[in-house]
């Protein structure tokens, strides 16, 4: 063969290989390399610190089942744990509608389930998906703590057993697949220390909780079907954190989520605990908010980000 046809062949092969890697990013949603935005926004938080002045307090939005965006005083957002409906369709349809492709600076996800992973569906500027270890932008430190999913289900809905019986696994307490993961995220920012819970076991070991140390706002997992925690483990939770706010998570919000969920909302539980009804899908927190407050809940309910915007 001569040397142009080798050199055609050659080039004939890598085009198939370049093809055949396109086509696999397409089909698994890897298409951020199509998006018409640019990475200024980072560069500019990179430089500047942020993307404004200062302003008071941290801003937290619901966009419902555990998905909430963090804005920090100089504008740097973050999301956590967008959902999507399992692509399996072993679970059923749990969402009404898909998560909003909403612009985001970092987005996150604290474990591989369907309802808090669908970091491909939010237009981020860069994603940590069950991110160990610190990361620091701006007037933002992120720690992510890596431990253990819930495994035992407490509440209504045996879902426990379910995993084994839809998914052919193991006992989820005594496997070590990805799918029982879960990373904690210590957020640090005006002067303020939240906490993204995700789904994480109720009594993570000393070390962890070491990592942890005392909060001042905790994502908790809780609703009326005791889906991840019951009761007891979600005050237990807020004790152990010293979280002076407690919001709520994992709960069924009806105008985006179906019952097939097996959900139901909190309540039940916000209303055994000194509380804060919002009457937004927004609050801003600010440290003079924290003042004399111990396990003080904020209730999001049925406020959200998604059928705001609608």
């Amino acid at each position: 063969m001569k040397k142009w046809q080798k050199l055609l062949a050659g080039s004939i092969g890598v085009s198939g290989l370049l093809i055949g890697v396109v086509t696999q990013a397409q089909e698994t949603g890897l298409t951020s390399w199509k998006s018409g935005k640019n990475h200024d926004r980072i560069i500019q938080i990179q430089n500047e610190g942020g993307t404004r002045d200062a302003a008071d307090g941290v801003e937290i939005s619901y966009f419902s089942n555990s998905s909430f965006q963090v804005t920090s005083p100089r504008g740097i957002t973050i999301i956590v744990d967008p959902w999507r409906n399992d692509p399996s369709g072993a679970w059923g349809l749990w969402y009404r509608m898909e998560y909003p492709a909403a612009e985001v600076d970092i987005g996150m996800s604290t474990h591989a389930h369907f309802d808090h992973d669908a970091l491909d569906k939010i237009d981020a500027n860069m994603l940590l998906d069950r991110m160990g270890g610190s990361f620091e932008l701006g007037d933002v430190k992120v720690t992510g703590i890596a431990d253990k999913h819930q495994c035992v289900a407490p509440g209504l809905i045996p879902w426990t057993e379910a995993v084994k019986q839809f998914e052919g696994r193991e006992d989820p307490c005594t496997v070590t697949y990805r799918h029982m993961d879960n990373v904690m995220y210590l957020i640090e920012t005006g002067g303020m220390k939240l906490l993204m819970w995700g789904d994480n076991r109720p009594e993570p070991p000393a070390e962890v909780l070491e990592k942890i140390g005392e909060v001042d706002i905790l994502f908790v997992p809780v609703d009326g079907s005791q889906h991840i925690f019951d009761y007891e483990q979600a005050d237990s939770v807020v004790a152990m954190t010293k979280a002076k706010i407690a919001i709520p998570h994992h709960y069924l919000v009806p105008e985006t989520t179906f019952y097939t969920s097996t959900l139901l909302p909190a309540t039940e539980w916000v209303e055994t605990h000194d509380n804060t009804i919002l009457d937004s899908p927004t609050v801003v927190v600010t440290k003079a908010d924290l003042e004399g407050k111990e396990g003080h809940v904020y209730y999001f309910g049925s406020n959200n980000m998604v059928t705001a915007a609608k």
